[in-house]
């Protein structure tokens, strides 16, 4: 659809990783030479889970991937594509590279959410139709809640899932 963020709010279990590397593996399949940001509340966070985590990239992309370098904070596909680590604390970072994705992650923790997201979006900008994912506990905070409040925001609300169990 017409969507330019995508907002998967819920609980713990509930997939949130493993839905955000499926559409980052989905586009880097389908179109090349990608530019993505990938961003966590911290460089080690964005590492940790969105990457090295057991539902991260490298185990839901690994037929896609050509080389991860940690040092770089930097992840390259066979298509061409590139997806960089970025922080939540650090919007400076952000200032000057232009993407065509972006897969945020638990943006409730972010240290400075507002300037890190909005210099997320001066440099999403690449391609017909440049979109973000956000991935976050419901945690409440004015950043998500005007991100929640845009026309072009689509939404999908979820619940813990703890050994099978949904927990209310």
């Amino acid at each position: 659809g017409a969507w330019r963020t995508w907002v998967i709010k819920a609980g713990r279990g509930f997939g949130k990783t493993l839905s955000g590397a499926h559409w980052v593996t989905a586009a880097v399949a389908t179109r090349h030479k990608l530019h993505i940001a990938l961003v966590g509340a911290t460089l080690d966070d964005a590492r940790r889970v969105m990457v090295e985590a057991r539902s991260g990239l490298l185990a839901v992309a690994a037929d896609w991937i050509a080389d991860w370098r940690p040092s770089l904070q930097r992840l390259s596909f066979r298509t061409g594509a590139v997806a960089t680590l970025f922080s939540g604390a650090t919007p400076h970072l952000l200032r000057g590279p232009e993407h065509h994705l972006a897969w945020c992650d638990e943006l409730a923790k972010w240290e400075k959410a507002q300037e890190t997201w909005d210099m997320l979006q001066l440099g999403l900008r690449l391609g017909d139709w440049p979109r973000a994912l956000v991935t976050t506990t419901p945690r409440p905070g004015p950043v998500l809640t005007a991100i929640m409040g845009e026309a072009d925001t689509i939404g999908t609300p979820g619940r813990t899932r703890v050994h099978g169990a949904t927990i209310r």
